[in-house]
């Protein structure tokens, strides 16, 4: 409960902050680089205010999700899980707006470093927490497979977990060799998780119906 109330203090001083940045910063900030970290577009500073509401704006909505979802009564057995997750993502927002506020200001903070390290930890993270996730419609590996029965949901689940930290390795990796083709590689090597996880729960689900499993 302590958890929840600091994220939500933590999105909503966010907000404010925002709004108190606003009045500092130039009237065009960096808002996109390339795969060399070049800036190649500066958009007008009312741009942070989508990035400062992201955090309370999904604060709310993975609050709203275990109420409206089906099988909301699966979310109490992965309350932690999920609620460590919530809390990774929004946090990671957090931190990369603040990024790219303190680079609009002037600071030559090396989001080349920021960026890898924090996906690769939010990897990590849900990663480690992804064995724990019950069936549900919301957060997961959802393909027709896994939905569809409970034992290739957790058959899946326990590979994406593993697969998703070594991914999360890669991304702290590559923060530290920095290479140009960063982006490339790193959609290529997510892309290849999803389609294995996929190729997975389809086979699972396969053997799963040969021996009668649900």
């Amino acid at each position: 409960m302590k958890k929840n109330k600091l994220i939500l203090l933590l999105s909503v001083l966010t907000l404010i902050g925002t709004v108190i940045s606003y009045f500092y910063l130039p009237e065009r900030i960096p808002m996109h680089w390339n795969h060399r970290w070049e800036v190649t577009r500066y958009d007008h500073k009312a741009t942070i205010f989508i990035t400062g509401s992201m955090p309370l704006l999904s604060y709310i909505l993975f609050n709203v999700l275990p109420k409206i979802d089906p099988k909301r009564d699966n979310y109490k057995k992965h309350q932690s899980a999920y609620w460590a997750t919530r809390n990774a993502f929004i946090l990671l927002m957090i931190v990369t707006h603040w990024v790219l506020i303190a680079i609009g200001l002037g600071s030559n903070l090396e989001i080349n470093i920021f960026v890898p390290v924090g996906i690769g930890l939010l990897f990590m993270i849900i990663g480690n927490y992804m064995p724990q996730f019950r069936h549900n419609y919301f957060i997961g590996i959802r393909t027709p497979w896994t939905l569809m029965n409970e034992h290739v949901w957790k058959k899946t689940h326990q590979l994406g977990g593993y697969l998703f930290m070594l991914v999360g390795i890669y991304f702290i990796i590559t923060a530290i060799i920095n290479f140009d083709l960063f982006i490339y590689i790193s959609l290529g090597f997510v892309l290849l998780v999803i389609i294995v996880l996929t190729v997975y729960s389809y086979i699972q689900f396969k053997n799963a119906k040969k021996v009668g499993t649900k």
